[in-house]
């Protein structure tokens, strides 16, 4: 605003038409002339600047009537010369990997003002765009552009109307998608033979899809747990000889098997095994 031309509008009452109104500011005066009780002044834009940040200046304002009776002079016009604002700060960022399509980040502003969010595709802001100065928890999303990987920025506007650079946050990976069993085998087939339970066994599970390394899949054989690491999209649980006898002859025994992501997705139990 500082770099344009800006203009004071008076409201008189009791002055004739013609009569020069004058307006002061920083020392420097500025004069318009009344007609119906109404007139505004111009100040150059160089009259606007060189004041120091954060100054509180003051409007002064004269007027004569035509007879020479001078106003009281007004002087109740104000404003604050801010022309500086700091970029926001992040204390908190988003929680990576995450499977929150709403999440939460923590910033930090100097000052009161608003905020804008922009950045990938589907970064939103779905909490207030108001800011008080000092901490502020703002939730993100709905993000509804899918999986993947997003970097949201956060501009911030003061109340005074200046716009600081975008803070970009910490970039995170949206994921929702629990994983998926492509297959569950047993070292022993579809029959468990009299030879077979005296020696352990495996049971090996293979997910469709490759982003579980490191995940443990839990396998239940008659409330007995074992477990394995996928390492790629597959593992091995073994099963101990004892924990493979002592069912009655000819029955059905299940095995369930489960697994949940980094994020807590968690797949449909395998129980066709």
């Amino acid at each position: 605003e500082d770099n344009s031309d800006g203009t004071v509008t008076i409201a008189t009452g009791g002055v004739e038409n013609g009569q020069t109104v004058t307006v002061t500011i920083g020392g420097v005066a500025d004069t318009c002339s009344a007609s119906s009780n109404a007139c505004s002044a111009t100040v150059a834009a160089g009259d606007l600047d060189g004041y120091t940040d954060g100054a509180t200046v003051t409007i002064y304002v004269d007027v004569d009537d035509a007879a020479g009776n001078s106003a009281t002079q007004n002087s109740a016009t104000t404003f604050v010369y801010d022309v500086t604002v700091a970029a926001a700060t992040q204390t908190t960022a988003v929680s990576d990997p995450t499977g929150d399509t709403t999440p939460d980040a923590v910033i930090n502003v100097g000052e009161a003002g608003t905020i804008a969010v922009g950045g990938t595709n589907g970064c939103a802001l779905s909490s207030t765009s108001t800011m008080t100065s000092g901490g502020n928890t703002i939730t993100l999303g709905t993000i509804s552009t899918g999986d993947g990987d997003y970097t949201c920025t956060v501009t911030f506007t003061d109340t005074a109307g200046n716009a600081a650079s975008a803070l970009a946050l910490t970039a995170f990976t949206l994921d929702t998608t629990a994983p998926v069993f492509s297959s569950v085998t047993a070292s022993w087939g579809a029959y468990l033979n009299a030879v077979e339970d005296n020696s352990d066994g495996t049971v090996t599970v293979v997910l469709s899809n490759s982003n579980d390394n490191g995940r443990t899949a839990t396998v239940t054989i008659n409330s007995v747990v074992d477990t394995c690491t996928i390492s790629g999209t597959t593992c091995a649980a073994t099963i101990a000889a004892g924990d493979l006898d002592g069912y009655t002859d000819g029955a059905t025994v299940t095995i369930y098997v489960d697994i949940s992501d980094a994020v807590g997705n968690a797949a449909t139990q395998n129980s066709g095994t």
